[in-house]
């Protein structure tokens, strides 16, 4: 009769069990109840009729049927990294194009296309492609972005032509305050040095000090000086018959820098007109009267009084 009882210590064992529980000595299966057995032994003693004792063998490493190019990974192998570049890349777009007018709107646009590519490849091979939710949050920043650049495209219509006309209208009058200034230092200047009769050219009153030496382009105007003789021919400058001159502003960039050209001689008058970039004359109408053309002309309607018709017109 066979016992599982161990030899070493006499505890009973489980059937089949290698070795004892308490003392792991090993057992040897098949040994009568008084038959003695060494305390110890490197193999574990075969008993007549007994099944052999087999050492386990290590766990082996089963490969992945599933791995691609033929590589072999452990069951218990990390699964592989999605791509998620698109969905990436179409987040940080829109995360700039808010804070930069959708990045001029090209940035905003090409990270919308990446966005929606990006959810795209997601659904159709999950297994490749991940950051579904990442590209999804880029689409809405992109569009967030396009969407804050109509109102400051609205604004800047609206506020940019009249910056420019602003800009124009203070030109033209700091081009009228310059022509009168050198209508007065023609003036200063035939009464001192042309001894009362002749007028001089802008280098000659640049160089008398009448006016100083970048008189001859200021504030988005060119002014030029001419001289001419009794009957409206040029003249030299110092010669004795320059007895009549002509002054003239022009704009440096018409509709840009100023609509308007200016005109002024001995009679000292102001004159100006739209001419399209190209020098006033003498025959253009004066400051005043060409102002008071351009402005739009209103029917004057008096109050209302006990007793009249409404909206009675003078």
């Amino acid at each position: 009769m066979t016992s599982n009882r161990c030899q070493h210590c006499g505890l009973v064992n489980f059937a089949g069990t290698a070795e004892c529980r308490r003392c792991k000595v090993p057992i040897a299966w098949g040994a009568e109840g008084g038959a003695s057995q060494p305390a110890f032994s490197s193999q574990p003693a075969i008993g007549a009729g007994g099944p052999s004792y087999q050492p386990q063998q290590p766990f082996q490493v089963v490969p992945n049927y599933g791995a691609t190019d033929g590589a072999d990974a452990s069951l218990y192998a990390q699964s592989r990294k999605l791509r998620s570049g698109l969905a990436t890349a179409s987040l940080v777009l829109g995360i700039l194009g808010v804070f930069s007018l959708g990045i001029l709107l090209i940035g905003s646009v090409i990270g919308l296309i990446l966005g929606v590519r990006a959810v795209l490849k997601a659904n159709r091979e999950p297994y490749v492609y991940g950051g579904k939710g990442v590209a999804i949050g880029g689409i809405v920043a992109n569009s967030f972005g396009i969407l804050t650049i109509v109102p400051v495209a609205l604004i800047a219509a609206i506020a940019i032509p009249n910056l420019l006309m602003a800009r124009m209208a203070a030109n033209e009058a700091s081009a009228i305050g310059h022509l009168r200034t050198l209508a007065t230092a023609e003036a200063t200047y035939q009464a001192t040095v042309g001894g009362g009769r002749s007028f001089g050219s802008m280098q000659e009153l640049v160089a008398s000090g009448a006016i100083a030496a970048n008189s001859a382009s200021k504030n988005g105007y060119q002014f030029k000086v001419r001289l001419l003789d009794l009957n409206g021919n040029a003249a030299l400058a110092g010669a004795g018959d320059a007895v009549r001159f002509e002054a003239v502003a022009t704009p440096d960039s018409y509709g840009s820098t100023g609509r308007r050209s200016y005109y002024t001689s001995e009679q000292y008058v102001i004159r100006c007109a739209d001419k399209s970039g190209k020098e006033a004359t003498s025959s253009d109408p004066d400051v005043d009267e060409y102002f008071r053309e351009q402005e739009p002309t209103f029917e004057r309607v008096r109050p209302t009084r006990r007793g009249d018709a409404p909206g009675r017109r003078d």
